[in-house]
């Protein structure tokens, strides 16, 4: 080896160490950022086969290796909007709010809120003061721009899921979107009651042609609230009761005769359908359980009465849940499912691309992405209120800087000795 040829060795040392201690600073600083994934250096030997006349001038290549697969720790949070990953699998991104952007992965389940695009809500002006987007008439009708507000992570991407129907059902098999989650990108239709429960005790002392009442609202298709009274009469028998339906606004022909048993009870599963037709033309069908009705003692008791049915709701928050479900909650106290978040698993985690932001995408390396759903795969599980920060280890990172202070002075070392040993021969030349 020529004696210039020295100083390759040593130069290659201080270079790669020099890259080894810069992974080393990347990862301390960001021990504390979201979503973090480290980065560990090794070394390559490198030997070149012709220099000149040299055949052994040589050193060592620096290759970063990243530690994606690794978790990193899930932080407690007080926020709703954090969800972090137990397990495999990432976060699935778009940089563009209709699809059309680069897609990209990440760990880091810091979400926020972001508004993109406009849209016109025109409706009428209920009478609790929400806005009734589906009627097509009504009074107080309104118009007015809302902007559309969507969930991203910390740089503005935006988070992808499958969007659920309104029985919470999502189809796996279809590309994921972006989640819009303002008030009025959901509503919950209202629903007319078709199902009721009345509970109440009749008094079995009562003299024939008695009537005692019991007041009650229903749900018609609309959602709105309308009363009728349970009207019980007295019959000539013991124990015998006339149920008959007295409608506020409205007609209703449903009679029914009733004979409670010795023991002030009707068997089990009695029901009687309840025919209504208000005044505005709506009708109402129900089937009207009777099982825990009651003719006992000497007094009127009026305990419950249940229905199904609900007036339309406006979305009010969401939430998540360890399925990766985004649970919206309504004005009229229904909760369904929004979206479902899918993760993207790969065969080399390893692989991946990092990008700005902690994020990283698909390469020739990491292996095609497969969306999985976190309930059926078992690969992972989502955790509300926590997010996962850096995976570094600081005492690993100090031991590791140790050893490349020295693999650094060592090159710098055998760099100065070379030197010296030019200079001289150049001094013995001259």
């Amino acid at each position: 080896m020529a004696l210039y040829g020295l100083m390759s060795a040593p130069i290659a040392g201080m270079m790669a160490q020099t890259s080894a201690f810069g992974a080393i600073s990347d990862n301390i600083t960001n021990m504390r950022t979201g979503g973090y994934k480290s980065t560990d250096v090794r070394f390559r030997t490198a030997l070149a086969t012709t220099f000149f006349d040299n055949s052994d001038v040589g050193g060592i290549v620096p290759i970063r290796v990243n530690n994606i697969e690794q978790q990193g720790p899930l932080n407690s949070t007080d926020n709703p909007n954090n969800l972090g990953i137990s397990g495999r699998g990432f976060f699935v991104l778009n940089t563009e709010g209709d699809g059309t952007g680069d897609r990209l992965y990440t760990r880091d389940g810091q979400f926020q809120l972001k508004t993109n695009g406009e849209e016109t809500i025109t409706g009428f002006v209920r009478a609790d003061g929400s806005i009734d987007t589906i009627s097509t008439t009504g009074a107080n009708p309104i118009s007015f721009t809302i902007n559309k507000s969507f969930l991203v992570d910390k740089n503005g991407h935006f988070v992808q899921g499958w969007p659920a129907n309104e029985l919470g059902e999502i189809n796996a098999a279809s590309d994921p979107e972006a989640m819009r989650v303002d008030q009025f990108g959901f509503i919950s239709d209202a629903s007319a009651t078709t199902a009721a429960n009345l509970q109440i005790t009749l008094p079995a002392t009562a003299d024939t042609g008695q009537i005692e009442k019991a007041k009650a609202s229903v749900f018609v298709a609309t959602g709105e609230l309308n009363t009728f009274d349970f009207v019980w009469t007295k019959g000539d028998a013991a124990q015998e009761w006339t149920l008959s339906i007295a409608p506020v606004n409205g007609t209703s022909t449903t009679t029914k005769d009733f004979t409670f048993g010795p023991d002030g009870t009707l068997p089990a599963g009695t029901t009687t359908p309840v025919e209504v037709t208000w005044n505005d033309g709506q009708t109402s069908a129900i089937t009207l359980d009777l099982s825990k009705t009651r003719s006992l003692g000497q007094q009127f008791f009026y305990t419950d009465f249940q229905k199904d049915g609900r007036s339309p709701g406006d979305l009010r928050t969401f939430e998540f849940d360890e399925k990766g479900n985004i649970i919206g909650e309504f004005s009229n106290g229904v909760a369904r499912p929004l979206y479902k978040m899918p993760l993207a698993t790969f065969t080399n985690t390893n692989g991946l691309d990092r990008q700005q932001g902690d994020t990283f995408s698909e390469s020739v390396a990491s292996g095609t992405f497969l969306l999985r759903e976190v309930d059926l795969s078992g690969v992972a599980q989502l955790v509300p209120f926590k997010h996962e920060i850096s995976n570094t280890d600081l005492g690993s990172e100090f031991q590791t800087m140790i050893l490349v202070q020295q693999a650094y002075n060592s090159s710098a070392t055998v760099f100065k000795t070379v030197d010296e040993m030019t200079s001289t021969a150049a001094d013995m030349k001259s």
